[in-house]
């Protein structure tokens, strides 16, 4: 492959921008995601059905700590239903355990406050070590919590706890109902979620959203990959192995396109890119039946058209071939994600959890902490309902970072404010028997439905739901009493969370930041490395590996550094278009690789070696934000990414700091 053919003119490269200032307002704002009917309609079951039983049999507070455990639902996301089973399993058992622990710590204030900063440390830690999605450590807090507050009194705990126990076991039958009409639909989703993303970047290139889009894209492969690895057969083998084998197919052959794109997004734009990205989409659209019609047309007018979007256009071709069951699928090859699931085994995830780099203990540290001192203060001046303080805390900490918690902290306690209006006009109705089961269900289903949108409109039907059950509990209390504990707690305990986040470990990926970067540049020299010593692809393929964990990591490491501080972190905000730089320098490589060049002689292979070595030491060592770069050895091999070098070379030397605080000063 001949990669002179193309001038730097013809390069469709976007500009990095600056982040925005954080703003208060993005704590109202409400995002454009598509509503969840499913977790809608299934939390609502979840939890209607069990305390409708309960009333049914005459014991209404049995029922409602029956859909205490029919909180297990909130926790399915697009796993696997075979991961889901595994996982929803110890859910169940975990808010089971926690409301039996919070019953038996109910005997003594101390060991109870302990043990509300024991809970959420250990549930934290647990569910960012397995990578749990959800809503973290909450609503374990909200079981232990719940515990709490039962009477002293043994000999009825047992059929307690029971009740909690079937809930969850009746959440996790709901859960799963969905294998039985269509069990590999969540593996549909996750691949049709890479087409739709590979459609988008395909018809962005050049634009400001580009860069966003190409991270992504590359994001929703790997989280496929993890998907179709967990990924078991149900039902027809033969029948199911081939849709499984096809959609891991397909992913597989979603990076050869994602990689061809980077390679035409050197050249100028062309007519037959527009039609390419609506072949792409219409895959996404079918793998989500959203399109019945299995055969997708996909012209190239060879007029015009250089090699690298022949080459996008056959790899796509091939793709919708795939699709259509035209291509034998018995040499597919082996998902990347399935080995990386069988190298991952208890001990590695130990050694990650306390290696130098983790960020997990820090974390389920800072969460058991501010708990803990949440329950401290409630329980200290013995407030009324003291265990929604601690509680509150565990829901402002689930935005993770200070920006998000802040965020939180605001729309907890407007929907809060607003929640209990509408709380005490229900209460207001005497809620009794049916009416008080179809309430909460009612409720739950508009607020699964609405959560990710925004989370101060879920908070406001939140709000008298937990009213609803706080009086059928504990009917001997009035709602007034409720009325004004919920409110005052949920101030104490959102104050306690951002003041807790502000001063414990806050600024954990701004102090990490600077080491993810020097890695991933560290990983992308290996790279062109190997790629200037005309090394077999197969012995790049761990590299390739290594180097897209390093981007990705690169990225998540920075969004989170920007959102520790409201006013954005100078020196990190300064980073951005280094950091924008180095991820497209990383990907371009890992295109590039695939055209290798004739063999470089040694000396010029040393020279590449000592330079990304004093690069990355520039990057990681210097007190002053990388100001001692090397100059960019000559790269006649491959121009454009000598081209990207000098570029992330430039950002790393001019003034970006005084720029950035120009910008944010």
């Amino acid at each position: 492959m001949d990669h002179t053919q193309f001038t730097h003119d013809n390069r469709r490269r976007p500009k990095h921008q600056f982040p925005k200032k954080a703003t208060y307002r993005e704590a109202f704002r409400i995002k454009p995601i598509p509503l969840n009917w499913f977790r809608g309609i299934g939390s609502a079951i979840s939890v209607g059905i069990p305390s409708l039983i309960g009333f049914l049999i005459g014991d209404p507070a049995l029922g409602i700590l029956a859909s205490v455990g029919g909180f297990t639902f909130l926790y399915v996301s697009n796993e696997p239903y075979s991961q889901r089973a595994v996982r929803l399993f110890w859910i169940a058992l975990g808010l089971t355990a926690s409301f039996a622990l919070g019953a038996l710590s109910s005997y003594n204030d101390v060991l109870l406050v302990l043990m509300f900063g024991v809970i959420g440390f250990l549930s934290t830690m647990l569910f960012k070590l397995f990578e749990f999605v959800g809503p973290g450590g909450l609503f374990i807090v909200l079981a232990y919590a719940i515990g709490t507050s039962m009477p002293h009194d043994l000999a009825v705990l047992g059929s307690k706890v029971l009740s909690v126990l079937l809930g969850a076991i009746f959440a996790w039958i709901v859960a799963m109902t969905g294998v039985l009409v269509n069990p590999y639909r969540n593996e549909n989703k996750a691949v049709s979620a890479v087409y739709q993303s590979l459609a988008s970047l395909l018809s962005s290139i050049g634009m400001d959203t580009y860069t966003e889009r190409q991270h992504q894209t590359a994001f929703l492969i790997k989280q496929a990959e993890r998907t179709l690895s967990h990924a078991k057969l149900f039902g027809k083998r033969n029948r199911n192995n081939y849709v499984l084998e096809k959609l891991v197919r397909l992913n597989a052959q979603a990076e050869v396109i994602f990689l061809s794109i980077l390679d035409v997004s050197q050249e100028k734009k062309h007519e037959m890119e527009d039609q390419i990205a609506k072949s792409l989409q219409t895959m996404s659209n079918q793998l989500r039946d959203k399109d019945k019609e299995k055969h997708i047309k996909v012209q190239m007018s060879e007029e015009g058209s250089s090699t690298f979007l022949r080459n996008l256009y056959a790899n796509v071709k091939f793709a919708c071939e795939i699709h259509s069951g035209t291509v034998a699928l018995s040499s597919a090859p082996a998902s990347s994600g399935a080995e990386e699931k069988k190298n991952v085994s208890g001990t590695d995830r130990i050694k990650k959890l306390f290696s130098r780099d983790s960020h997990i203990p820090f974390v389920a540290l800072r969460y058991g902490t501010i708990i803990f001192i949440s329950a401290a203060i409630a329980y200290g001046f013995h407030l009324n309902r003291s265990y929604w303080v601690p509680l509150s805390s565990a829901a402002v900490m689930g935005g993770g970072t200070y920006v998000s918690n802040l965020h939180r902290g605001i729309q907890r306690s407007v929907g809060t404010i607003i929640g209990i209006w509408i709380g005490a006009a229900l209460l207001w109705l005497k809620p009794a028997g049916l009416f008080v089961s179809l309430t909460l269900a009612g409720l739950q289903f508009i607020v699964e439905l609405i959560y990710a949108r925004n989370y101060s409109l879920a908070v406001m039907f939140i709000t008298p739901s937990t009213l609803l059950i706080g009086t059928t509990i504990n009917p001997a209390l009035t709602s007034g009493y409720f009325i004004s504990a919920r409110l005052f707690d949920i101030i104490i305990g959102s104050i306690v969370a951002i003041v807790g986040t502000a001063l414990l470990w806050r600024k954990i990926s701004s102090k990490r930041l600077l080491t993810v970067f020097s890695d991933a540049v560290g990983k992308e020299g290996e790279m062109l490395i190997s790629m200037l010593e005309s090394e077999h692809t197969p012995m790049q393929a761990p590299k390739h590996q290594e180097l897209q964990h390093a981007l990705l990591q690169l990225r998540l490491v920075y969004d989170r550094a920007l959102a520790e501080s409201l006013r954005r972190d100078v020196k990190v905000t300064s980073l951005s278009p280094a950091v924008g730089d180095c991820l497209h320098l990383g990907y371009m490589l890992l295109a590039a690789s695939r055209h290798p060049s004739r063999e470089v002689a040694e000396e010029r292979v040393y020279e590449y070696k000592v330079y990304f070595e004093r690069l990355r030491h520039s990057i990681k060592e210097s007190e002053n934000l990388c100001m001692d770069v090397p100059d960019v050895p000559s790269l006649p091999e491959y121009p454009l990414i000598h081209e990207d070098l000098a570029r992330l070379n430039h950002s790393l030397r001019n003034e970006a700091i005084k720029k950035g605080m120009e910008l944010h000063g």
